[in-house]
């Protein structure tokens, strides 16, 4: 038998099999880190229903209250919120008390019209809560933690990111130590409340203070929004300010598979 149709007769069932495998199988994405990962809200077409926002990790599915858009994303699609009365209505995601957590989100906003939120977790400002949101008139970003009697502690960052661009947002409790994290790097560390900030009381929200003060609404956009159990460690913030989500993306068009492979093994030949 010649050399040539020898191999040939190798190659294409490789080349065949090669196809298929890559028809059927999907290619992992960078992924974030799923150790304590509470509810994952990524906001793409896929994960909403009505009115419904999916939880795709720990099915605590959310309400959508208002008319919010479906936009561009950071990642896939995202959720624009026009103020009140956009908001998402999350159900008691988990007791947070005394222990760890981390809440992390994409942002983009450029209004800085008075108090804007970006979670709370109590419908009401009297003891044992936190909210997550921007300084009044402003687009720095303020973390507030409340535990008993009110007594509190607030903080902001130096930075202002109301500018219009897509900015990543991480903020950590852990005892009395407070950390925010923007776009994987941590630019403010204070003292935080270290006993219980609740959790588990009333509804958290997303995009409003929880009290349905009009005047505290987000006007932004929001993506890929996770609620961690503990707090998320300097690389970890790292690792999920790269990541491309929990979703898995095909290869292509099997035809354009085709083509590349069938150039290839003509090349070898």
């Amino acid at each position: 038998m010649p050399i040539r149709i020898r191999f040939q007769l190798i190659v294409k069932p490789v080349v065949v099999s090669l196809i298929l495998l890559l028809a059927s199988s999907p290619i992992l994405m960078a992924k974030p880190v799923t150790d304590s990962l509470v509810s994952y809200y990524t906001f793409d077409q896929t994960s909403i229903e009505g009115k419904k926002l999916k939880d795709v990790f720990g099915h605590k599915h959310g309400t959508i209250v208002g008319s919010p858009k479906t936009v561009p994303g950071h990642l896939a699609e995202a959720m624009e919120f026009g103020g009140s009365p956009d908001c998402i209505q999350l159900p008691q995601i988990l007791k947070i008390g005394a222990d760890p957590f981390t809440f992390e989100a994409w942002f983009k906003k450029k209004s800085k019209a008075g108090w804007q939120y970006l979670v709370s977790n109590k419908t009401d400002f009297n003891n044992n809560f936190f909210r997550l949101g921007f300084n009044k008139d402003s687009g720095q970003i303020r973390m507030y933690t409340e535990q008993d009697n009110n007594i509190k502690k607030a903080f902001t960052t130096d930075d202002d990111y109301a500018d219009g661009k897509w900015h990543h947002v991480v903020a950590t409790r852990q005892a009395d130590q407070a950390k925010i994290y923007v776009d994987g790097t941590l630019v403010k560390e204070d003292i935080a409340m270290k006993e219980d900030i609740g959790g588990d009381k009333t509804n958290w929200f997303l995009a409003q203070n929880g009290t349905n003060n009009a005047s505290e609404y987000l006007v932004g956009t929001l993506d890929e929004v996770r609620i961690y159990s503990r707090a998320l460690t300097a690389d970890e913030v790292q690792q999920n300010f790269k990541s491309e989500g929990l979703s898995i993306y095909p290869m292509g068009k099997v035809s354009l598979t085709w083509a590349t492979l069938k150039a290839s093994s003509q090349t070898a030949e």
